[in-house]
């Protein structure tokens, strides 16, 4: 793929998951948390791909390098702060919140 459809496909990709993050907050400040976490699923697959999986337990920086722009980083990001407001455990919504922000951290380099 060039460099410019690439750099297409990715903000598509983008604006794509941006909507789903705004469905997701919806649907968690109605209190449909199951409906939300479905749609965040969908949202993590509709950015990832088939890396979903691969990319979600890595390290930020690694992540950072395969996303490649700061977009999808920053997407990526967004989802997991999504993703912590989800999570009822305080522990592991502490790694979420913290992961988001080594995310976009990243980003910002």
């Amino acid at each position: 793929m060039s460099g410019l459809r690439r750099e297409d496909y990715v903000l598509r990709q983008v604006r794509a998951v941006a909507a789903m993050l705004a469905r997701i907050a919806g649907l968690r400040l109605d209190g449909a948390i199951e409906d939300a976490r479905l749609e965040l699923e969908r949202a993590y697959s509709a950015l990832l791909g088939s890396r979903a999986e691969l990319i979600r337990r890595m390290d930020a920086k690694t992540a950072a390098t395969l996303l490649g722009s700061p977009e999808a980083i920053l997407a990526l990001s967004q989802l997991l702060r999504e993703e912590a407001a989800l999570e009822g455990d305080a522990v592991r919504k502490t790694e979420l919140e913290t992961r988001a922000a080594e995310l976009a951290a990243q980003a910002a380099t």
